[in-house]
């Protein structure tokens, strides 16, 4: 039967696009908009070589990002297209991977169950560096497989995707250390590997004289910022919301009880196909193990110093589980097989459905807010930020910036002077204002509090007049 169906590859990638196409047209968020604006108005050199110190990540997607947005232009759909695409060629690799570590039923299978995840289309619509990672890392385990049999051209395949792995983002490094790791273990840490690894490292070189400024300016971030932290994530919670935010994405539910039920019975079901797939340990499944643990390790230990560890960086193990979960379904009685298969695709479904119906589950809504703001704003009228620059949401979405002061400006009260109405945006005031010292500021200049309104992940903008 699936040798007859040795073609479904092409309908399990069209499945991915299609998924992966549904609401695309998402109103940019925070992360992304600052990446987009400053690509649309700045060089590619200094794109690629000075933006990202403040970024804290590799330069490979913001080249990406450069040149696509300057050949196709910088519109919603057109910033997320290069994750589209990285997204779904992630599940035909992952494809090719189960096929050769495994046989073609697991290949089918792992993709499939990939095509629909719900954290792994979330993240392949957005314009962020994470799905890229996790199309590296792929690769990266693909040609480590193919060197490891010996296969024409792979030492150079495993140089590349190893180069793209250090392009992609920090937390993915961690997957090389997998990689030793792993061939250690199943006696194959061969020469050609080490000496990949090498060239790959030297090919790099140049990119860790800029490194040492990133790991200042991060921690200077987290020592004046420490709020920060709580954003990026930094403690074994993150670590737990992994499996969570696997099993069902973005989405969540109000009753924590409820949630926590939902996600203990998700867990149970993939813990228990986990946990009968380690019987059989061959180096396929050792090479799957190491993948997805060593990482996960990894990233708690160097969380204790920088807080790097947050679900979404870790995307990069998502085709390892995958893979690991359809050889473990595949090695079930067939009955059990096809239940539990049929489960696992009602729970992902159930997820997609639910984040593309409901706006609180999906991005930032800054074009809403921007929209609404900009209508408002007026010779009287103010639009505050907790920030110490206008935000590069309101720089993308406004078509007039006159209207709109950050909050932690020394000229606020000349800002103010003359006006009698603000709309105020309370917008990671717990990062950069935590005393809140914008709103106390206002208050004393005799504005009163009139309305609040809530848009979905922007939070509350306070309208006051006086």
């Amino acid at each position: 039967m699936w040798h007859k169906l040795k073609y479904m590859i092409w309908l399990i990638l069209f499945l991915a696009l299609f998924f992966r196409f549904i609401n695309l047209n998402q109103s940019l968020w925070w992360d992304e908009a600052i990446n987009v604006v400053y690509a649309q108005t700045s060089d590619f050199w200094w794109f690629i070589t000075k933006y990202p110190v403040g970024d804290f990540h590799p330069p490979g997607w913001f080249a990406i990002l450069w040149v696509w947005g300057h050949l196709f232009g910088f519109s919603e759909i057109m910033v997320r297209m290069p994750s589209v695409i990285l997204g779904a060629a992630t599940v035909g690799l992952t494809f090719l991977l189960g096929k050769e570590l495994f046989n073609r039923r697991v290949g089918f299978l792992s993709a499939f169950l990939l095509a629909i995840a719900p954290l792994h289309v979330y993240y392949s619509q957005e314009a962020r560096m994470y799905v890229l990672a996790a199309f590296s890392v792929t690769l990266s385990f693909y040609f480590l497989n193919r060197l490891i049999l010996q296969k024409k051209w792979a030492g150079l395949g495993f140089i590349a995707s190893l180069v793209l792995v250090l392009s992609s983002d920090y937390l993915a490094y961690f997957a090389i250390p997998a990689q030793v790791i792993c061939l250690a273990w199943v006696n194959k840490l061969r020469k050609n590997v080490l000496v990949s690894l090498l060239a790959a490292g030297l090919i790099f070189l140049p990119w860790f004289a800029i490194f040492p400024n990133q790991l200042k300016t991060g921690i200077n971030a987290a020592i004046s910022l420490p709020g920060w932290a709580n954003v990026v994530g930094s403690n074994f919670k993150d670590l737990i919301l992994f499996p969570i935010k696997t099993f069902y994405g973005r989405i969540t539910i109000s009753n924590e009880l409820l949630y926590a039920a939902a996600a203990g019975i998700a867990g149970i079901i993939f813990a228990s196909i986990f946990f009968y797939g380690l019987k059989k340990r061959d180096d396929a499944t050792k090479l799957l193990i190491s993948w997805i643990f060593v990482p996960a390790i990894l990233a708690l230990l160097v969380s204790i110093f920088i807080p790097v560890l947050a679900y979404f960086r870790m995307i990069f193990i998502l085709p390892a589980f995958y893979l690991f979960l359809a050889k473990s379904l595949i090695s079930l009685p067939n009955k059990i097989t096809v239940a539990a298969t049929t489960l696992i695709c009602l729970i992902s479904f159930a997820s997609l459905f639910g984040y593309y119906i409901n706006p609180k589950f999906q991005r930032e809504d800054w074009r809403g807010a921007i929209s609404f703001v900009s209508k408002e704003v007026d010779s009287q009228a103010l639009v505050i930020f907790e920030n110490n620059e206008i935000p590069a949401p309101v720089r993308y979405y406004a078509n007039d910036l006159s209207g709109f002061k950050p909050g932690l400006s020394d000229n606020l009260t000349g800002d103010l002077a003359d006006k009698n109405k603000v709309y105020f945006f309370e917008y990671l005031a717990d990062v950069y204002d935590p005393k809140r010292g914008v709103e106390q500021k206002i208050k004393s200049l005799n504005f009163t509090e009139k309305e609040t309104y809530d848009f979905d992940g922007v939070g509350f903008v306070r309208f006051y007049t006086r």
